[in-house]
């Protein structure tokens, strides 16, 4: 509660400001920047500057309607939000979302102020509008439709004069105004200036969700992103064109539009109007040189840019849209790149797109964090990178951080010296990070990395040495590390199970592969599969019109792993040179059919984990096992074989 004293002398202040306009004293000059809001929370709003109630809270149908008119941008946005707030939280702020009319959406405060904070108005549901509150950071940017810093007693309310507050508006392509972004503190010193670094990050972290929800709204187009910096065009873009298969320009993001269109788009906007190049050179050079941006010049400003071409989500693979006169072909991929990826088709938009990414950053010491379903290929991807890279000569380790048991993951990543402890060898024994010194280090399933060796690998990857188990000097390690994990590891942070300090140092850029039923290349995959499999058994089989149809149409929950399998098996059972339905599994052919022991192909991170903790529980016995789960043991066998499940007792898995 306010004290009655200094309700009385903001009063006095606000009225004295907003009536002396026109003839400003010193105080007046002070909060000049102000005078337009404090003057409409007056008069227009009719607001008692003394009132020092909380802010009012919709209710639960209400906020409900407020939270579906932000949902789509949430959806690709809410890693900005996080992302702010792990990097304002340890100085008490809290970061809140608000939709147009400044109705709380989303909120991450502060665990030990969070009753504080609660009772001070800072929770989902609040309204924190000009018309409600007068001044204040939310309510003023949504008027104004500028980033805000309201501090301490330039808010227009006697109850918010303790606080500070920096917001930021987020736009839709078309320029309508979707949300604010605030990081607001209760307690703060008492100099304005104390407040530029968290004012902007809330700006940069605004832009970047604003930037995303762009990207996401025109997935289907082609998306030109551009930058005058060739180092951040890829990771930062500063503006963004998409573009039809004609050419046109149809959109640009809020700072394309302030430096090249300040009277609004035109309807005819070309690239070549801007730049040296037409969409169509800008899409051949992306594709004759993938990972290379492209370098956009303005002979008339004396300017050059550097641009990087995203495809269209529905586009089917060819370099160029099919109506202009040039030869239709797929992505182009440098032949050493292709050679590394060979074992991946480069059909897909989205994988040639990683691709592409992926070698820009590989020698560059840029962390590289894999994330995708089961049995998507992150290993083979890795592998394929380390092939691509200047380390192509040295070792490829790949450590499943999953199938090791705790008690034997330390000294099977860091290694350890002659009797280090009972049972050791009497030489001691290289780690799995030492052996990858000057390759590359795959560390898959990362989020089952126990915590108290996160800080530990946290070390490797800060200072680039380690410490074997009872060694007494630390050794100098040159590695390329790149994780990968099936797991939301943002979850996993929330519960304490994984540093978020590691997860930022792992997570420089994140990759993320498409499960194969979401593939554009999912017919031709089948096909190298196919082709693969049967060239290990010395045989040559196409596939049956109707297997083929079958293959398709299945949603191969178990990803590419699931199909290997499938396919190596229906080989071994073809007796000729064309695969037929016979050969193919009955969940496969007919995916109806069920049994009563029969779950989803496919196990939820969730589940699996709970298998694999089961399976550790009982020391790897998979009968114990089976009965504690409640299935056959043929059932439990075909999840650990599906899942790549591997019992540290054998090299080659359970089964």
């Amino acid at each position: 509660m306010r004290k009655l004293a200094e309700v009385r002398e903001h009063v006095g202040l606000v009225t004295r400001v907003v009536n002396r306009r026109h003839a400003p004293d010193a105080a007046a000059t002070r909060f000049s920047h102000l005078l337009d809001s404090w003057e409409r929370s007056l008069s227009a709003w009719q607001i008692d500057p003394g009132q020092v109630s909380r802010p009012r809270v919709v209710t639960s149908t209400e906020l409900k309607d407020h939270v579906g008119s932000v949902e789509s941008l949430l959806r690709v946005g809410n890693h900005a939000v996080t992302g702010l707030h792990a990097q304002v939280r340890d100085a008490n702020y809290c970061v809140l979302l608000t939709d147009a009319e400044g109705v709380t959406v989303l909120f991450e405060g502060v665990p030990s102020l969070a009753r504080e904070f609660r009772q001070e108005g800072f929770r989902v549901g609040t309204t924190w509008s000009e018309r409600e509150e007068g001044t204040c950071g939310v309510g003023t940017s949504i008027v104004d439709k500028v980033p805000m810093l309201v501090h301490r007693g330039e808010h227009f309310r006697a109850h918010n004069i303790a606080f500070t507050c920096s917001s930021a508006p987020v736009f839709a392509p078309g320029g309508e105004l979707l949300a604010i972004l605030d990081a607001s503190a209760l307690y703060s010193p008492e100099d304005k200036r104390s407040q530029s670094l968290v004012f902007q990050l809330v700006v940069n972290h605004a832009l970047a969700m604003e930037n995303a929800f762009f990207v996401d709204s025109f997935r289907d187009r082609w998306i030109l992103q551009a930058s005058p910096s060739l180092q951040f065009v890829d990771l930062k873009p500063e503006y963004l064109f998409a573009f039809d298969d004609a050419g046109r320009i149809v959109a640009a993001n809020r700072q394309a539009r302030d430096k090249f269109y300040r009277h609004g788009l035109p309807a005819d906007a070309r690239l070549e109007h801007l730049f040296d190049c037409n969409a169509l050179d800008v899409m051949r050079r992306s594709f004759e040189r993938p990972g290379f941006p492209v370098e956009l010049r303005r002979p008339i400003a004396g300017e050059t840019l550097f641009g990087v071409l995203r495809a269209p989500a529905n586009h089917g693979g060819s370099a160029v849209p099919s109506h202009t006169s040039v030869e239709r072909s797929r992505p182009a991929i440098a032949p050493s790149i292709a050679h590394a990826f060979r074992d991946l088709t480069m059909a897909d938009p989205a994988i040639v797109h990683n691709v592409q990414r992926a070698v820009r950053i590989v020698n560059a010491k840029v962390p590289l964090l894999l994330t995708g379903e089961t049995g998507t290929g992150k290993e083979a991807f890795a592998r394929a990178l380390h092939e691509a890279s200047n380390r192509s000569s040295g070792p490829f380790v790949a450590v499943n951080c999953a199938a090791i048991p705790d008690t034997l993951i330390e000294s099977e990543l860091f290694g350890y010296r002659a009797g280090a402890f009972t049972g050791a060898s009497v030489k001691g024994a290289k780690g799995r990070i030492l052996q990858a010194h000057g390759g590359t280090l795959l560390l898959d399933e990362i989020g089952d990395m126990p915590l108290a060796l996160q800080s530990r690998l946290l070390r490797v990857l800060a200072e680039g040495e380690i410490l074997p188990l009872g060694g007494a000097a630390p050794e100098i390690v040159d590695v390329n590390v790149i994780c990968a994990t099936h797991c939301d590891l943002k979850a996993l942070i929330r519960q304490g199970r994984f540093r978020e300090d590691l997860y930022f140092r792992l997570a420089g850029t994140v990759i993320g592969l498409p499960p194969l039923r979401d593939r554009a290349d999912k017919e031709a995959l089948i096909v190298q599969v196919l082709d693969q499999e049967a060239h290990r058994q010395d045989r040559s089989i196409r596939l049956e019109r109707g297997a083929a149809a079958a293959l398709g149409a299945y949603a191969w929950p178990g990803n590419i792993r699931e199909l290997r399998n499938v396919l190596r098996l229906a080989c071994a059972l073809c007796d000729g040179a064309v695969l037929t339905l016979d050969c193919l599994p009955t969940e496969i052919v007919s995916p109806t059919v069920t049994t009563a022991t029969a779950l989803p192909a496919d196990l939820r991170p969730s589940e699996r984990e709970h298998v694999v903790l089961v399976l550790r529980r009982n020391t790897w016995n998979v009968a114990a096992s089976a009965r504690e789960l409640g299935v056959s043991r043929p059932t439990l066998y075909r999840w650990i074989q599906r899942h790549h499940i591997v019992s540290p007792n054998k090299a080659g898995g359970i089964g």
